[in-house]
């Protein structure tokens, strides 16, 4: 443990001189976070093997109050005292259990004033209540505690210094809490509320969380300053830090013009450069809360102390930020954007478990391109995502990976799973659901799981998301697209494009990844923006657009986090479905094909088709008369006459039509026939067919059953008839249409895609 412990320090001290050397970058930051996180994590794990796990879902805190004497600079140890109320959970508790250092000591622990039995075996204090608690009654108990901390990771607790002065420092994620004080050190249980007191020497400033409500001269050298926190705070969030600051104070202003003090604890030595750096904050802070609502800890403060690290620590109002990080001349903003955003996003709402930090670290990474967005526009933003948020394969699952902290997976891939969410959701649906996330009532100032979120997102979405988290936050790597297209001069000034996608990713990745594709056809120097479904291994699709398009780009903006290359056109079959049929029903469809060489052979490869219809083996045709109801399954190959071929698969239904006896209202020989295209992009034709005259009605609904259009109710003839959907102002998700006729009905899905 000792030389776990040594190894860390060194490279604390590495870190922060190669960052005094040279420019911290992106990745330089995010690597030395994350192997922080991971170091911390796997001590703890390490000693885990060796003790029971724990059990603590048997009382919930509602309190802390601590307070630290770091007064013993030179000795480098610390005396303490924890006070926790918290409430019985079970009936019947009789003991509880705090996580707790073995290098630490344990000197009494109270109860209503009364000391009470304790065990400290490993790293569990095991406390013996007074009494038998049942489910819902409160006890609180106080424990006198001290010892040298042994600061893992990269330093849950640090000594060090500057400029000949001391500077001592707290960061305790992910686990780290348990090595300065006795507590419940799991992200999910937060306390309601919180008091902090430090005592210092009374030549040094003691930070903390939540508002200074009181620094009083002890008169023996020394002072102690009184923190409050009225919000709910997980346990690694709470925090110190203590040296001979130097603090500024400037406001944020909100829309209703409430102020909030932004107030920085700084080295002297840097103190014109930290304000300089730092000046940003009220706005950064106006950004996020215009996105995600208002700052969630108004009421307190927002601020930073400085500290030894080279990176930075979202402490709760508090962020802790590295020293090297100042310099005068605004270089890591993107830090401190990154930090702040945490105040919403891991702070006021917190990953439930560790396996879900991703939604902390993902979305604050992801937050630092909604900034540059805000600041310098849409081609920035994906500039940023592109060079800044980098992702390198192998990568994933951001849900629980290996290592758990891993920078390129959690940080960078999880950035980009909430930008690709933001692509398939379309950006009102984005952000509405977003801002409804942060302000969830169930999980604002408390905790949230990836699926919580997702579910969340779904509401305004409109449709299942599980095709999406289960490949992109479950799943590993990314797609890696060929495509290739053709157009076709058909006439009148008009364009049909060919599209052929064929995704070649290999395990461990998904073998399909479902996702919409943009693809941006070039006409008359316009691009026209056009969205496909791709669901399949290989996919073929195939529109119409007005003019000639003389360029084709793939993903152009970078929706999805992939590889693409661009191939030349082969033979492909384009026909990617035929129509059911009826029973006695004239039948027709023709399989067509474009690329190779023609002529093209089409034959029956695997399957059979319903009886009654026969294939044409130089048009493709299928034609006539089926006799007998059926699922039928079957495989068409096209050979071209170098010999080359390709085969599509197809199902067709047989069925009968459902007529009515005679002189009823109703039509007869009814059919909802479909929707063309589907997905679509803006608009789509719905095609029905009435048997007779009759009065209809043809509506469409969102997926929580709220209709959104009612595209014709009233008479109609017999015949077929085709209405237009002009789906422009609606969100891109899944939408059912629905055909009445008397007492009649049928109802499809489609899928707008935007």
């Amino acid at each position: 443990m000792k030389s776990i412990s040594i190894v860390a320090m060194v490279c604390v001290v590495l870190f922060c001189g190669q960052l005094l050397a040279q420019e911290l970058t992106r990745d330089d930051f995010r690597d030395a976070e994350w192997k922080m996180k991971s170091l911390l994590w796997q001590e703890q794990q390490n000693k885990g093997e060796q003790l029971d796990v724990l059990d603590q879902t048997d009382f919930d805190v509602r309190y802390w109050e601590l307070e630290v004497d770091v007064t013993d600079i030179g000795g480098q140890s610390i005396t303490g005292r924890v006070k926790m109320t918290s409430e019985s959970a079970i009936n019947g508790l009789t003991g509880i259990d705090y996580n707790y250092d073995s290098a630490m000591n344990v000197d009494s622990v109270k109860m209503g004033g009364q000391t009470v039995s304790y065990t400290h075996n490993g790293d569990i204090l095991h406390i013996t209540l007074n009494q038998t608690y049942d489910m819902g009654q409160q006890f609180t108990t106080e424990v006198f505690y001290g010892g040298h901390p042994p600061g893992g990771g990269f330093g849950s607790f640090t000594w060090d210094t500057h400029g000949g002065q001391p500077i001592i420092s707290t960061l305790s994620e992910p686990e780290g809490a348990r090595e300065w004080w006795p507590c419940k050190d799991m992200p999910h249980d937060k306390a309601d509320s919180a008091d902090v007191y430090i005592i210092t020497p009374d030549n040094l400033t003691g930070t903390s969380n939540g508002v200074l409500v009181g620094e009083v001269d002890n008169g023996n050298g020394t002072k102690t300053y009184h923190w409050q926190i009225s919000y709910p705070i997980t346990t690694y969030l709470i925090c110190m830090s203590i040296s001979n600051y130097q603090s500024f104070t400037d406001w944020y202003v909100n829309a209703n013009n409430d102020s909030m003090p932004v107030t920085n604890y700084v080295y002297p030595e840097h103190y014109n450069n930290a304000v300089e750096d730092l000046s940003i904050t009220p706005g950064a802070i106006a950004v996020f809360a215009g996105l995600f609502g208002e700052y969630p800890f108004l009421k307190e403060k927002y601020g930073h102390s400085i500290f030894p690290w080279g990176g930075a620590m979202e402490h709760q109002c508090n962020t802790s930020y590295g020293s090297g990080l100042i310099n005068g001349q605004h270089s890591y903003d993107w830090i401190l954007v990154h930090e702040l955003s945490h105040q919403w996003f891991g702070d006021m709402i917190t990953c439930d478990i560790w396996p879900d930090i991703w939604m902390n670290e993902g979305f604050a990474s992801y937050c630092e391109a909604l900034w540059t967005e805000q600041l310098q526009g849409y081609s920035a933003y994906v500039n940023y995502m592109r060079f800044n948020n980098g992702v390198s394969d192998p990568s994933g699952p951001i849900y629980d990976p290996n290592p758990l902290f891993d920078g390129n997976t959690v940080y960078s891939k999880g950035a980009w799973v909430v930008h690709m969410l933001r692509g398939v959701m379309g950006d009102e649906a984005f952000f509405e659901g977003f801002y409804a996330y942060a302000n969830h009532p169930d999980h604002k100032y408390g905790t949230i799981t990836t699926r919580e979120f997702q579910a969340i997102m779904e509401q305004y979405y409109g449709a299942d998301l599980a095709f999406f988290f289960d490949e992109w936050v479950w799943g590993m790597n990314r797609p890696k697209y060929t495509y290739s297209w053709m157009k076709e001069d058909i006439g009148g000034g008009q364009y049909e494009i060919f599209l052929h996608i064929n995704q070649t990713q290999t395990s461990p990745a998904p073998e399909v990844f479902t996702m919409p594709i943009r693809i941006y056809p070039e006409i008359n120097g316009q691009d026209t923006v056009i969205t496909v479904w791709d669901d399949s291994r290989q996919d073929d699709f195939r529109f119409i657009v007005n003019g000639d398009p003389t360029q084709f780009r793939f993903d152009r903006y970078y929706w999805i986090l992939r590889d693409a290359t661009v191939a030349s056109y082969g033979l492909n079959i384009v026909t990617t479905d035929v129509p059911d049929g009826y029973v006695g029903e004239s039948y027709n469809a023709t399989v067509e094909a474009r690329g190779g060489t023609a002529p093209y052979e089409f034959t029956l490869q695997t399957g059979s088709l319903p009886p009654g219809l026969d294939l044409s083996s130089s048009t493709g045709e299928i034609t006539g008369t089926p006799n007998t109801t059926g699922d039928y399954s079957f495989t068409i190959r096209c050979t071209d006459s170098t010999n080359a071929t390709d085969d599509q698969d197809y199902q067709v239904s047989i069925t009968y039509f459902n007529d009515v006896n005679e002189g009823s209202s109703v039509p007869k020989d009814f059919a909802l026939i479909g929707n063309y295209p589907n997905p679509f992009n803006n608009s789509t034709i719905i095609s029905f067919r009435l048997g007779q005259p009759g009065n209809i009605d043809l509506k469409v609904y969102n997926i929580r059953g709220q209709m959104v259009a009612a595209l014709y109710v009233g008479f109609l003839p017999a015949g077929q008839h085709s209405l237009v959907w002009d789906a422009e102002t609606a969100p891109s998700g899944i939408y059912f249409y629905k055909l009445t006729a008397g007492d009649r009905s049928a109802t499809r899905k489609m899928s707008l895609v935007k």
